[in-house]
């Protein structure tokens, strides 16, 4: 195999970076998230505390679609619509040329977060549910509970991605341009 063909060792110090940037980012906000989280949990009614489980999911499943059409998307729609000036198409396609970035924070950071903080939720629900009485029993059915929850919704959500990759993308990117947030320029 050739030089060109295996990389060379510039090639990965830029992923590495990334990598340990993204992962000091998660240590950081897996803390943020978790502790008014449980905090939450500890204090509210157990209906509310199961509305704040069921929200976290969401978050994890809307970060996977996200993720899942950014990687999917074509950005020749978006190029068009960029000409015409049509709003969220230049986040559209910054979203798309930097798939790879949008990927890792959405389904790695985001998504994995999400799934691991609503375990951790459900687990303290179901602790606080039963006090001491068959916590292992309650507690694992209650993670079991949430991670099935979890892992169909994002098959669900996956699959409609793949799908319809360029409208969710467009959408997001009409979101974050009605947000104001500006992205840069999208790289060529």
């Amino acid at each position: 195999m050739a030089k060109s063909e295996r990389g060379s060792s510039a090639t990965w110090v830029a992923p590495v970076g990334w990598a340990l940037r993204i992962a000091a980012l998660g240590l950081v906000l897996g803390v943020a998230m978790s502790y008014p989280s449980q905090l939450g949990v500890t204090m509210l009614a157990p209906a509310m505390s199961a509305v704040i489980i069921l929200v976290v999911i969401l978050i994890g499943v809307a970060a996977d679609i996200v993720g899942v059409a950014a990687t999917r998307a074509n950005e020749k729609p978006f190029i068009a619509r960029a000409s015409k000036k049509v709003p969220g198409a230049l986040a559209g396609l910054y979203l798309v040329r930097r798939a790879d970035a949008v990927a890792n924070i959405a389904l790695d950071l985001v998504g994995d977060l999400a799934g691991t903080v609503s375990g951790a939720l459900s687990a303290g629900l179901a602790l606080r549910l039963t006090g001491e009485h068959s916590l292992l029993i309650v507690t694992a059915g209650a993670v079991g509970i949430v991670s099935a929850f979890t892992i169909g919704s994002k098959a669900i959500a996956k699959t409609y991605a793949v799908r319809h990759a360029d409208e969710v993308v467009s959408l997001v990117g009409r979101l974050l341009d009605g947000m104001g947030v500006r992205l840069a320029r999208p790289r060529e």
